[in-house]
């Protein structure tokens, strides 16, 4: 795999190159995607691959920036369920190869600060059922509601994740059925569902206090399907890690 690219010393924006060479595959920027494409193009498809980028630094939301004493990602603050056996973490390890060190957060990952208050987000469902219930008494019934949605919404997701690697017209046929469990819940948004669980406003924007990490506009517009696949990683068992960003590795809060 090649990858083509500028250096901070240049004065341009990006610097144009001569490719001479033949490639059985170009990947045209140098993100997340771009990269594990061309990584396991070339691994495992056997392709010379040419990746493309304009900036100086390869790597798209994987970058940090620095100021005097403060570092920030970009874009992956932190990944759940990487714990070793998960298929997260096989996914990681295959794409690369075996060279990603995981940090554990800590027995808090997230917290969410309202005002003068805070909500710890412990790791472990159980954890967290029994966090939140503390800090919620009274509304037990709409927490278990909570992640019993989480818990049936992902089931759903091997199905439709199967449907969409099938090909054309078996994909068009069976991809439909295959996941209409997981449609069915991303048709709704996120305050659609928990209003149907719980009226209480602050429990609301606790458990969807999160919606920042998407980049996405507030939960009465982000599908139901953006929260779930991103809260299923917080609460599920086993530990919460993070990936080494660089050369740092930081407790994100």
């Amino acid at each position: 795999m090649v990858i083509r690219r500028s250096t901070p010393s240049d004065l341009e924006p990006y610097k144009r190159y001569p490719v001479a060479d033949a490639f059985d595959a170009i990947v045209i920027g140098s993100g997340i995607g771009g990269l594990a494409t061309a990584a396991l193009l070339a691994k495992y498809g056997g392709r010379k691959v040419l990746v493309l980028e304009r900036h100086y630094t390869p790597g798209g939301f994987t970058h940090v920036f620095r100021r005097p004493g403060y570092e920030w990602d970009v874009g992956v603050h932190y990944i759940g369920n990487v714990r070793p056996g998960s298929m997260l973490r096989a996914v990681f390890d295959v794409v690369g190869d075996g060279g990603i060190e995981w940090a554990d957060m800590g027995e808090v990952y997230d917290r969410i600060v309202i005002g003068g208050d805070s909500y710890d987000f412990p790791k472990g469902r159980e954890r967290f059922r029994a966090a939140m219930k503390a800090y919620f008494p009274g509304e037990e019934a709409a927490i278990d509601a909570y992640l019993a949605a989480l818990r049936e919404a992902l089931s759903g997701l091997s199905g439709f994740m199967a449907g969409k690697a099938l090909p054309g017209p078996i994909g068009a046929l069976a991809g439909p059925l295959l996941g209409r469990r997981t449609q069915a819940w991303a048709r709704r948004t996120t305050r659609e569902v928990l209003e149907g669980f719980t009226r209480n406003q602050r429990l609301i924007a606790v458990l969807a206090g999160q919606f920042g990490d998407y980049g996405l506009p507030p939960p009465s517009r982000v599908s139901w399907c953006t929260r779930w696949s991103r809260a299923t990683t917080s609460t599920g068992p086993g530990t919460r890690s993070a990936a080494r960003a660089c050369s740092s590795t930081r407790s994100c809060r």
